[in-house]
């Protein structure tokens, strides 16, 4: 059984909630297995069960659909099967950050895989931040915190070419553990 690692864009903010409980509750009538979540915003970990879908894009579809007539919030979703978040984490081109301040290392997914130059195209700006792209997403250290950064989710999705939404090292790590539980 494979698992899945679904995050939402964009929820628990801004009036879009979508809270962690009805999540797992909506995965289970959509007929999704195993239904976990970490963090209050939108990370989803799930097995196929009886639902049908056989893809990331599957997934994708079923949950962004299921959390737009449950919760009336249309958000793009991005899925990883636990295979793929285990390249990225063990693929870490940071890895010195994740090591000593996990909370400040992002990683961002796209809805699409980043352009391979997006890291270049950052390149240049004021600030301490640090950024690679490998295993089709985008790894971005704060040192200074992201709360001060002029590395937005909008520069970020640029710079990527795709929409993004970003976890930190802490988080993806946690979803990892839990995407391992259920096996392939």
């Amino acid at each position: 059984m494979t698992a899945y690692v679904a995050l939402l864009f964009a929820v628990n903010v801004g009036g879009r909630k979508v809270p962690s409980t009805a999540l797992r509750d909506l995965a289970g009538d959509l007929g999704l297995a195993r239904a976990r979540t970490v963090v209050n915003s939108g990370n989803l970990v799930v097995a196929p069960g009886t639902s049908g879908a056989s893809s990331p894009d599957d997934v994708a579809r079923l949950v962004r659909r299921g959390v737009a007539e449950r919760f009336d919030v249309d958000t793009a979703v991005a899925v990883l099967t636990a295979e793929r978040l285990r390249k990225i984490v063990r693929g870490n081109p940071l890895p010195d950050d994740a090591e000593e301040r996990p909370a400040a290392l992002q990683v961002l997914v796209g809805e699409h895989p980043v352009a391979p130059d997006a890291a270049a195209a950052l390149e240049g700006r004021d600030g301490t931040e640090r950024a690679a792209v490998a295993n089709g997403v985008l790894y971005v250290a704060y040192p200074d915190g992201i709360g001060r950064s002029r590395l937005t989710t909008p520069v970020l999705s640029k710079a990527a070419g795709t929409p993004v939404t970003g976890r930190n090292w802490n988080t993806v790590t946690r979803l990892l553990a839990l995407a391992e539980e259920t096996p392939d």
